[in-house]
């Protein structure tokens, strides 16, 4: 199995390979960001291909789309950009998936694709990325974030991961837990019983009832915004009372390991998930995961496009 001239819905499409030149680009591109130079640099590529991308963005998106939109320009593909729904036909009442059988007839070189909703079925037509699906996946950000733990780490292989805060509405989570597994990390999760996660992915999965006791206990902690407008139901917490049992502020930080990497994958709720004192910790690699999207996402998808390779 391999993402190369396929679909990206999952962690689970990637093979041990994949994962492994996905690493591989990015550092390359990180080091090339670095020095001012052109990715393309990296591949032969044929001058005579047309390529482009179509970035359908159902659900608003700052640092997804953004950063998906900067690495479609540092490959040589054209990104086209469809987010604006109100002036679509979805409010003439065609369905998401009609709108996307449509969008596949204008033979994009691949979709890249965010949405609220349930996952529905693909085929290799046209290769799609899942830029966020749902409650689901999210799989290029849990790449990111492992990519940013192994920059701060050397590796993610044996580090205790805690997942602090909405388990389950956090496609974000879902992706990582598979990741950092695979990887061969441990991984925990401290939320109100009412955002306890409920797939069975995570039956078995080591929970913290009180959040100091998981801080002494992580190597990365990660924490997630809490996500309102998936909440069909009362949490059972006001953000006050959420704050009070789940904040990552300056008392909290004491019971941190130095050697600890703090992430948020964004946008953040400042004074309700984590206080500005985390953004200055020397432990808060919280920007690095901004930047490192567009080295991820870059390799993402020059290797579902297939690109040859032949950087030294």
């Amino acid at each position: 199995m391999s993402i190369r001239n396929k679909s990206f819905t999952s962690v689970d499409n990637l093979s041990d390979e994949d994962i492994k030149t996905i690493f591989h680009r990015a550092d390359v591109f990180k080091k090339l960001g670095a020095e001012k130079k052109s990715f393309k640099q990296a591949f032969s590529l044929n001058t005579e291909q047309d390529l482009n991308a179509l970035l359908v963005f159902i659900e608003p998106s700052t640092r997804t789309r953004i950063s998906f939109e900067m690495a479609c320009n540092n490959l040589g593909i054209h990104p086209v950009l469809f987010s604006d729904v109100q002036g679509s036909s979805i409010v003439k009442g065609e369905s998401l998936e009609e709108t996307f059988r449509t969008l596949k007839f204008l033979n994009p070189s691949l979709i890249i694709l965010r949405y609220k909703g349930s996952p529905f079925q693909f085929d290799d037509t046209v290769p799609v990325v899942n830029g966020g699906f749902g409650s689901y996946e999210h799989p290029t950000q849990a790449l990111i974030d492992v990519f940013t733990i192994q920059s701060a780490q050397e590796k993610a292989q044996g580090r205790n991961v805690l997942i602090l805060g909405d388990v389950l509405h956090s496609r974000v989570s879902n992706s990582n837990l598979k990741l950092l597994k695979r990887l061969g990390a441990e991984v925990a999760f401290c939320s109100p019983s009412s955002l306890f996660p409920k797939d069975d992915l995570w039956k078995g999965i080591k929970c913290f009832e009180n959040i100091n006791e998981g801080l002494k206990w992580a190597d990365v902690v990660m924490c997630l915004r809490i996500q309102q407008e998936r909440h069909d139901i009362s949490i059972g917490l006001s953000l006050a009372e959420y704050r009070d049992q789940y904040h990552l502020g300056a008392e909290q930080l004491k019971f941190l390991k130095e050697s600890a990497v703090i992430l948020h994958p964004g946008p953040c709720i400042f004074g309700v998930e984590m206080s500005m004192d985390v953004l200055k910790d020397s432990r808060s690699f919280i920007s690095a995961q901004v930047t490192n999207g567009v080295f991820i996402r870059s390799a993402v998808l020059s290797l579902v496009l297939d690109f040859k390779w032949t950087f030294d």
